[in-house]
């Protein structure tokens, strides 16, 4: 019964008494107002602003692409070419618990990046939280090739362009410059993550060093004059061609579930599963942070929350992710 029916109920109900003689009409008190003649407005919740920073860095928006890149880490592959430019570093066990890394390219695109190796299927899975990024690698078995082909969440780029004074097959380095001009190619979207200061780092527990293994490799972080130096079983990360460090402002370890990979030709594979949710600390500014990270869905934003329920910010600035699992 609408508000307006009850109303007009409500005044028959008082019209009149048997003899038909017409009643006072009532007085309101204190206790009891006059009834509305219409509904109060309700007040419009204000729309959530969109956050005014690029979504992969936190720095100034830019309306550049998105490119991953899959990157050789074994010791024949090193010093790796043009990471050290890269927004996001995702380390990946892959099949031997050997690892790989996925740099992923948004606010520079170098012309020198590798070298570059075979997708997983663990891309298949982590990289549509990013829209529909570009996915450069150097080849894949059947099945494999197959998912990535059919995944409407990447733009597949396969790359062949070898640099003759390294050992192959360590030694496909591939222009990004000239792939950041292919069509299809997604722009940057929010994936979840939000940049800038939060009460949880005022009282956050001290972490200048970090020490995370992944397979058979143990990666280092050690934090001095604002950012982290990375390595490898003792190997510090340098640009092959500049020789500068490869360094990040933050560190994101999410605890993992992995399983044996049936849609592949290695009985040796596994996928790291990033859809559904886990543990995760956070690394930053020599603190850390622990909470929750949650992806509800394959082409869905992943969130890092405290145990407070509370976004977990990160430092504007180069991030790691580490599926440690």
């Amino acid at each position: 019964m609408t508000l307006a029916a009850a109303l007009c109920i409500g005044a028959a109900a008082c019209s009149g008494d048997d003899d038909h003689r017409p009643s006072p009409a009532p007085r309101p008190t204190s206790a009891s107002a006059a009834p509305s003649s219409s509904s109060p407005t309700p007040t419009p919740k204000p729309t959530p602003k969109p956050a005014n920073y690029d979504p992969l860095t936190g720095g100034h928006k830019n309306s550049g692409p998105v490119i991953a890149v899959k990157i050789d880490n074994v010791a024949e592959a090193r010093p790796q070419v043009g990471i050290y430019r890269a927004d996001m570093i995702v380390v990946e066990r892959v099949e031997g618990d050997l690892t790989r890394l996925v740099a992923i390219f948004h606010s520079s695109f170098p012309g020198r990046v590798g070298p570059v190796r075979s997708a997983r299927n663990t891309d298949v899975q982590f990289l549509p939280m990013f829209g529909k990024p570009g996915l450069v690698f150097s080849g894949a078995n059947r099945k494999v090739l197959k998912q990535v082909r059919s995944s409407p969440y990447l733009r597949p780029t396969f790359r062949q362009n070898r640099d003759n004074s390294r050992v192959a097959p360590h030694n496909v380095i591939v222009n990004l410059g000239n792939i950041a001009k292919l069509p299809g190619i997604g722009k940057a979207r929010p994936i979840g993550y939000t940049f800038g200061s939060g009460a949880q780092w005022t009282s956050a527990g001290k972490a200048p060093s970090v020490s995370i293994k992944v397979g058979v490799d143990t990666f280092a972080f050690r934090y001095r004059d604002g950012h982290y130096s990375t390595s490898q079983n003792g190997y510090t990360y340098t640009d092959g061609d500049t020789r500068k460090p490869v360094l990040t402002d933050n560190i994101v370890r999410l605890r993992v579930k992995s399983h044996k990979d049936t849609q592949t030709t290695s009985d040796k594979s596994n996928v790291a599963e990033t859809v559904g949710s886990g543990q995760v600390t956070v690394y930053s500014q020599g603190k850390q942070v622990s909470g929750t990270w949650k992806r509800t869905k394959l082409n869905g934003p992943m969130t890092l929350t405290d145990s407070h329920g509370k976004n977990i910010p990160l430092k504007p600035g180069k991030t790691w992710i580490i599926l440690d699992g």
